[in-house]
C-alpha cells in the first residue's frame, strides 16, 4: 500500500509517535515526585493528541485502501480489524492519560486545601 503524503507513515513519523505515546509514561513518575508542571503536561497532551490523530488518519486511510481494493491479509483476520488494531491501543494510552491528570489534579487539589 502506497501512503506518498500521508503524515506519520515514514521513519520519521513512526520514532514522532513512538516517542509521544512514551512522553506521559516518562513523565509520571516526574509528577509523582511534584517535578511537573500544568504546562508540562499540556504540552504533553497536545503531542499526544497529535500523535493520535496521525495514527487514526493512518489507519482509516488503510481501511479505506484495504475495503476498496478487497484485499486479504492472509492471516485469517478482516483486514479492518488487523488495520484498527493501533487505533484501539492510541484510544486506551489516551483513556490512561485521562485517568492520570484526573488523580494528578485531584493530588493537587487535596495538596493546595490542606
Amino acid at each position: 500500500m502506497n501512503n506518498a503524503g500521508l503524515p506519520g507513515t515514514g521513519l520519521g513519523g513512526l520514532f514522532y509517535v513512538l516517542l509521544a505515546f512514551w512522553m506521559p509514561v516518562a513523565e509520571l513518575p516526574r509528577t509523582l515526585r511534584g517535578q511537573s508542571s500544568r504546562a508540562r503536561w499540556r504540552r504533553i497532551g497536545s503531542q499526544f493528541a497529535l500523535a493520535c490523530g496521525i495514527v487514526a488518519a493512518v489507519s482509516s486511510t488503510a481501511v479505506a485502501s484495504v475495503s476498496v481494493a478487497g484485499t486479504d491479509t492472509g492471516l485469517g483476520v478482516p483486514a479492518p480489524l488487523l488495520v484498527l488494531g493501533p487505533v484501539a491501543v492510541a484510544v486506551v494510552l489516551l483513556s490512561v492519560l485521562v485517568a492520570v491528570l484526573g488523580t494528578w489534579a485531584g493530588w493537587e487539589r487535596c495538596r493546595a486545601e490542606g
